[in-house]
């Protein structure tokens, strides 16, 4: 299960329909997320949680394992409003999807053919790091908040 979280987070938004396994940019920021969203962003943490379980950047997560041994899933912000997430099965053929999104202070708002699909809302954001959770009903039990660290590759 763990290993498909980042799978999940794709999902979520419906950018896994190419996945054969089974407006505006970053704006503004509050205190709590200082770096910026744009660059490549690699998934290396993940945890599943019960609704109202208060998650914080000191929140323990377990290590991504990845389908494919040789290449990682992962998000890349563009600076005008694009999302690409790729994501690798088993047999490390690519997958995932592109669509956009809007930063507004500490959420961000997926869209795929401009119909708005999840927030992510962001626990914290620095030049390195960024760590996100979002409510999950792709896993099946409704009642699971996803949380996820991601770091700057690019």
């Amino acid at each position: 299960m763990k290993k498909k979280i980042f799978y999940l987070l794709s999902f979520t938004f419906l950018l896994l329909q190419a996945c054969s396994n089974s407006g505006s940019s970053d704006g503004s920021s509050s205190s709590s997320t200082s770096g910026s969203l744009v660059g490549k962003w690699e998934s290396y943490q993940v945890g599943t949680f019960a609704p109202g379980t208060i998650i914080t950047d000191s929140t323990p997560l377990m290590n991504q394992q990845f389908d494919c041994p040789t290449l990682k899933d992962y998000c890349q912000f563009g600076s005008q409003g694009s999302i690409k997430v790729v994501t690798y099965n088993t047999s490390c053929a690519e997958g995932g999807g592109i669509g956009t999104y809007t930063k507004i202070d500490n959420f961000i708002n997926i869209y795929q053919n401009n119909v708005f699909q999840v927030t992510w809302e962001i626990i914290s954001l620095t030049s390195t790091t960024l760590k996100i959770k979002y409510p999950s009903p792709a896993t099946g039990t409704p009642d699971v908040i996803v949380v996820a660290s991601l770091k700057k590759i690019q």
